[in-house]
């Protein structure tokens, strides 16, 4: 499918950058057995706070980023001034980093100063790959699946050495992201292809910081969302934590990959595609996300297994709680792209401010920020309980886990209530065969795991992993296409759209 106009398909575009993201499990968890065998779990705590310290500086990206995907998509090539402010705004960023990470070196004891601003080199090149994944995502979306994978195997090439060969440590994988984040950016700035055709504007750049105040709203939520590990730290004032629940949640938040089915849809809704666009994306992200949530909760110990022998095997449990989470999560987020991508508030230049506070977009930032702010304050409950009850590393993280399934189902309650009152909500009427096919595979799966044998080294876990997990996802197959004649229908069109 096609929207009117626009050379952007829906099918085609999902399939890749879904197909991208499905690669980058067998390459992310590579680097994550790597990452989780070279690093202690406080190191890799302190990692995942590093990590939280950069998206924290590189908020202001998010505001120019916001507008240029909505212009972008509606035919006004700002590309280049996109990439431009972005990298002039990464000098605050800079600034805001390097605040950050001396408060966090001086209350968190196990936060190494050194490695905090060895990590500085993350901030500039985060703002760029903002600014280019944006531009590609308001005008070609499957640029960002190609962009992936030069930014996986760029990674792996570079991480290999430094984290086995030469054991550098933390410096390595701060090393490989930031060598991974800058082939993305350079690969979607160069595939923008006429998005950057228009000229630097200045005019056009002082009217997205004008209406900053917008994407300000939007954005936040999904900041302060990334800062639950560094509450968690700051409540436990250590890393470690941390670290057990970094592992368990690095596997679970594979399941909702699925969105990426969604890539066209939000530019493809901002041309005005119709809801039949909404329908079909939906149906794909839960046929292919439901398995992939079910598939990590059954695997969840060997899996953990993988990644460091005994280690993070405390977190099993979490894994599966938080697998569930990224499946909620994934619907969530496609209501709020749904709901984004249908307002039309700032198209109309005379817009009042009362406009954009009815608007669906004000909405979304309410909602999320409501949410968030709960959530967050779950999050320190939950570790200061763990600590003062002297709760295992297990419970807590699985009272973690419990409040971010929780939060992220409660969203999905209201935000269906609004789409309704924009437009038409359908549930893909063959939920009922992904949710049966998916039990199918979970027995498979249990049935086949005594195979799974440990302690014969990491390639033979891993290839019975990948065997059990396979035969796991044949069942599933087999069962829906037998049974869901509009998923053979769509598999049929995609591979015909693929090979024309």
């Amino acid at each position: 499918m096609k929207s009117s106009g626009s050379s952007i398909s829906l099918r085609r575009t999902g399939l890749v950058v879904f197909g991208a993201r499905i690669a980058s499990i067998f390459t992310g968890l590579v680097f994550l057995v790597m990452m989780t065998r070279s690093l202690s779990a406080q190191q890799f705590g302190l990692y995942e706070v590093i990590t939280d310290l950069v998206t924290f500086s590189a908020y202001p990206a998010g505001l120019v980023a916001f507008w240029a995907t909505r212009d972008i998509a509606r035919g006004k090539m700002f590309g280049k001034t996109a990439l431009s402010l972005n990298i002039a705004l990464s000098a605050l960023g800079v600034v805001i980093y390097l605040a950050l990470s001396y408060f966090s070196a001086s209350r968190i004891p196990s936060a190494s100063l050194v490695n905090l601003l060895f990590a500085v080199l993350l901030v500039p090149v985060s703002y760029l790959s903002q600014a280019a994944n944006a531009v590609v995502a308001g005008h070609k979306p499957v640029v960002l699946g190609y962009a992936v994978i030069f930014s996986e195997v760029s990674k792996l090439i570079v991480a290999y050495p430094l984290l086995i060969v030469f054991k550098v440590g933390i410096d390595g994988v701060i090393v490989a992201v930031l060598v991974a984040n800058l082939a993305q950016a350079v690969a979607s700035a160069v595939l923008a292809g006429d998005a950057t055709s228009s000229p630097v504007s200045f005019e056009q750049g002082k009217k997205w910081l004008t209406h900053s105040w917008l994407p300000m709203l939007t954005t936040l939520p999904y900041m302060l969302g990334v800062a639950d590990t560094f509450v968690a730290s700051l409540a436990d004032g250590n890393t470690v934590l941390v670290g057990h629940y970094q592992a368990a949640f690095s596997v679970a938040a594979l399941a909702g990959y699925s969105l990426y089915l969604a890539s066209a849809m939000y530019p493809l809704l901002l041309k005005g595609g119709t809801d039949e666009v909404t329908t079909m994306t939906l149906d794909l992200a839960l046929a292919f996300g439901i398995p992939m949530a079910v598939g990590a909760a059954v695997l969840a110990r060997p899996i953990l297994h993988l990644l460091n022998s005994s280690l993070y095997l405390d977190a099993s449990t979490a894994l599966g709680i938080l697998a569930m989470a990224a499946l909620a999560n994934t619907v969530t987020s496609f209501f709020d792209q749904v709901l984004l991508g249908k307002d039309r508030v700032d198209v109309d230049e005379s817009a009042k401010f009362s406009d954009y506070l009815r608007s669906s977009i004000v909405f979304v930032a309410k909602v999320n920020l409501g949410l968030v702010v709960v959530y967050l304050a779950s999050v320190y409950l939950s570790v200061a309980a763990g600590l003062a009850y002297g709760l295992s590393t297990a419970s807590t993280i699985e009272l973690w886990a419990v409040a971010q399934l929780g939060i992220f189902v409660m969203g999905i309650l209201i935000k269906a209530r609004r789409i309704r009152k924009v437009g038409k909500l359908v549930v893909p009427p063959s939920i009922g065969y992904y949710v049966v096919g998916a039990g199918l595979m979970a027995v498979a799966i249990y049935l086949l795991e005594p195979v799974i044998i440990y302690g014969r080294g990491t390639f033979f876990l891993a290839l019975e992993l990948v065997l059990v997990g396979g035969v796991g996802l044949v069942v599933y197959g087999a069962f829906v296409l037998a049974f869901d004649k509009a998923l053979r229908d769509f598999a049929r069109r995609a591979l015909k759209e693929a090979f024309a």
